[in-house]
């Protein structure tokens, strides 16, 4: 079972938007390995940020996600194709995709091997993915610093399931390139609001207490910020979907 977006479907793409140009870069990347004739599963398509435009570039792209919200902002954008379906239990017969696609979704998955296992079953080639790693930057000081207060504070901050540019430490992709490296302005007070507001699932369950504490010291660190920069590097991931079911049914190494 994974996290619902339901909370945060009004705001997604607001947050989590990227430029025109980066936008263009990402899925130039994603239609070098794609072909129109596959049947494509995005698995946790979310608001079909990835999945309308390549629709409407002639893929055949499904779209499943466990967010009846999400899924209803996807509709309005006109995405097709889509389905409200737990990634750990998805309602198609064996084999029926050629490639499955998995965008920031499986961070939020706490079982994230069965939803791969999963995965491996319903589709015959490859799991792709697309990571954003963040850089070095003050962004990602000041993020780090409200991670700080709140593990000074008692709580670690965390997500239940493995984020898909940690995969590659696992399980090596068969092919793997940067798209573009991503440098762009962020107000500082916004993004501190965004923080209050939990815009990010990692803050979901942090204790109220410890939050608005975390808070109060951004705000203090912070104060007259305006602009701060944030940066990271997007990279296509590839894999053969046999070695992607081999290594999620196989036993976890963290248990040995």
């Amino acid at each position: 079972m994974g996290l619902s977006f339901d909370r945060i479907a009004d705001k997604y793409d607001s947050t989590r938007g990227y430029p025109e140009t980066v936008m263009e870069d990402i899925l130039a990347a994603l239609e070098g390995v794609l072909d129109k004739d596959m049947l494509v599963l995005d698995a946790g398509v979310g608001t079909a940020r990835f999945a309308r435009p390549l629709q409407q570039r002639g893929y055949r792209i499904v779209g499943i996600d466990i967010s009846k919200r999400m899924l209803s902002k996807a509709k309005e954008k006109g995405a097709e194709d889509l389905v409200r379906a737990d990634m750990c239990s998805m309602p198609f017969r064996d084999g029926v995709f050629t490639v499955a696609l998995s965008i920031h979704v499986l961070h939020l998955i706490s079982t994230w091997r069965c939803a791969l296992v999963e995965v491996g079953r319903v589709t015959t080639d490859r799991f792709v993915s697309v990571a954003f790693n963040k850089e070095e930057s003050p962004a990602e000081e000041l993020r780090r610093f409200y991670d700080k207060v709140c593990a000074d504070l008692g709580y670690v901050v965390h997500h239940p399931g493995l984020r898909e540019r940690e995969l590659p430490d696992l399980l090596p992709p068969d092919r793997q390139h940067v798209i573009t490296n991503h440098e762009h302005p962020i107000d500082a007070q916004s993004m501190i609001d965004d923080f209050e507001n939990r815009t990010y699932s990692s803050q979901w369950l942090v204790p109220e207490e410890i939050h608005e504490q975390a808070i109060e010291a951004l705000r203090e660190k912070y104060e007259g910020t305006e602009q701060i920069i944030g940066r990271e590097k997007i990279s296509l991931l590839d894999w053969s979907i046999d070695r992607v079911w081999e290594f999620a049914s196989g036993p976890d190494p963290s248990l040995r």
